[in-house]
């Protein structure tokens, strides 16, 4: 048959189907001894002859179907196809006849025969997809695998239809031998039984198990309870512990708070004004609570006049150790209420009571504790021009035993215990000054040691970074 442009395809794998006339192919098959190949189909022969005629199922008169010539080539799947149709037998000689008649026209009109062909061809592949749930056509191959499956499928179906009636037989058989009532109630009973004892078993199993598991979970909370109580008995310790290393540190920074205002109370104060307090009584001078001199109308005892030249004795002594002075002629010896001072050739007593008339010892050791007082100022003056500051000027001029112009010696007939008392008054006022003097220098040297700490600290600093610097090099 020539091309007419109706092309079939396999609906499983897609390939192109060549639909050819079953007489002419097998007869060409048979002369080149081969078989079609895979892109043709057996569903596409010839549609008035063969295989296609079997489709129809003719009855006789009598109403017994004829069996056909040949079995489809389709397998299960061909059953739909002969099912198609049923057809009485009148009809089916009619059929033929239409058959014959029809087949005299095609050949007089070959095109219109071939498009019949096809067109009744493509309505059987439609009839045959609604029968076999299977779109039609299909070539060989995909036939041959949908034909295993499908007898796989009803091999499986006869299995469970076969494993169906053995059950069945097995119940028929069983009914046959039933138990009666009383022995049926006495093996349901031992069923029963039996299902409650292995019950219980389970049950009996489950408490033991249980009760395991409750031990365990007891012994686990006892261990968590001792674990509980130890840790509260530790942070409770830690805890009084802290507490007492704050009370402790608290009360250590209190007395580090104390100390420091002690300490900056101690110094800015000057423990040689608080030691060597000097000040005065009306018309005397005092020195640590001691006047020095006497009046007619205060006639003041020897013992406190002594405590207080012991103790100008002591300040001058200290400030010129504190100066690191040593005075050029005289050399102080304060022995507490018996002060002395000593020269090259001899030790002088400045303590009384003494007599007027016969006082010149007395008067030489006043005269030389002045001379003294003097070095001093004009050191701490030398100090103060070197250093720039302004330099130290003591209000009573001091020269020989002349001090603000009255006299420190008691001998004397015609000198009055008044002008000897203010001689001493001057004295003390000038002693004061000195001790000032050299109070104001310690604290200069102490604020000027203050400052340089800290530059040290830092030049310490920077040369301890730069001594690992140069170990690495």
């Amino acid at each position: 048959m020539g091309d007419t442009g109706v092309h079939f395809q396999c609906q499983c794998c897609r390939s192109p189907l060549n639909i050819v006339d079953l007489g002419r192919s097998e007869s060409h098959a048979q002369a080149s001894g081969r078989l079609p190949n895979r892109h043709s189909t057996v569903l596409g022969a010839s549609l008035f002859g063969g295989k296609v005629d079997e489709s129809f199922i003719v009855l006789d008169p009598s109403g017994v179907r004829r069996a056909p010539a040949e079995s489809a080539v389709l397998g299960p799947g061909s059953r739909a196809l002969e099912e198609s149709f049923v057809l009485l037998a009148g009809a089916s000689s009619t059929h033929r006849q239409a058959h014959a008649a029809e087949g005299s026209q095609l050949s007089a009109d070959p095109t219109l025969a071939l498009d019949d062909r096809f067109t009744q061809l493509q309505h059987i592949f439609d009839v045959a997809s609604w029968q076999t749930k299977l779109d039609q056509p299909l070539c060989q191959e995909c036939t041959k695998r949908v034909k295993e499956e499908i007898e796989a499928s009803v091999a499986e179906v006869e299995a469970e239809c076969a494993a169906y009636e053995a059950a069945i037989s097995k119940l028929e058989a069983d009914q046959t031998q039933a138990l009666s009532e009383e022995d049926f109630e006495a093996e349901l009973k031992a069923v029963g039984a039996e299902k409650a004892q292995r019950e219980a078993a389970e049950a009996q199993a489950a408490l033991e198990q249980a009760e395991r598991g409750l031990q365990a979970l007891q012994a686990e909370a006892e261990d968590l309870a001792k674990q509980e109580e130890q840790y509260w008995q530790s942070f409770n310790n830690f805890q009084m512990q802290l507490a007492m290393h704050v009370e402790d540190r608290d009360v250590l920074l209190n007395k580090i708070d104390h100390a420091t205002a002690q300490l900056d109370r101690l110094k800015q104060a000057n423990i040689y004004n608080d030691v060597f307090h000097i000040w005065y009584d009306g018309p005397f001078g005092t020195i640590s609570g001691f006047r020095l001199g006497r009046t007619s109308a205060q006639p003041v005892r020897w013992e406190e006049i002594n405590a207080a030249w012991g103790q100008a004795v002591l300040l001058l002594h200290t400030m010129a150790q504190a100066c690191r002075l040593n005075f050029s002629q005289y050399r102080l010896l304060p022995m507490g209420s018996y002060p002395r001072i000593a020269d090259r050739s001899q030790t002088l007593d400045l303590f009384g009571p003494v007599n007027r008339l016969y006082c010149t010892s007395f008067d030489k050791a006043a005269t030389y504790f002045l001379a003294c007082i003097k070095e001093f100022s004009e050191v701490a003056r030398s100090k103060d021009l070197r250093e720039g500051q302004n330099p130290l000027e003591l209000p009573y001029a001091i020269e020989g035993d002349i001090v603000g112009g009255f006299s420190i010696k008691l001998q004397s007939p015609f000198k009055r215990d008044a002008h000897w008392t203010k001689a001493l008054k001057y004295m003390l006022t000038d002693l004061k000054w000195c001790l000032a003097w050299m109070v104001g220098r310690q604290e200069r040297s102490a604020r000027a040691a203050q400052q340089q700490q800290p530059q040290q600290q830092q030049q310490q600093g920077a040369t301890s970074t730069q001594l690992p610097a140069a170990a690495q090099n």
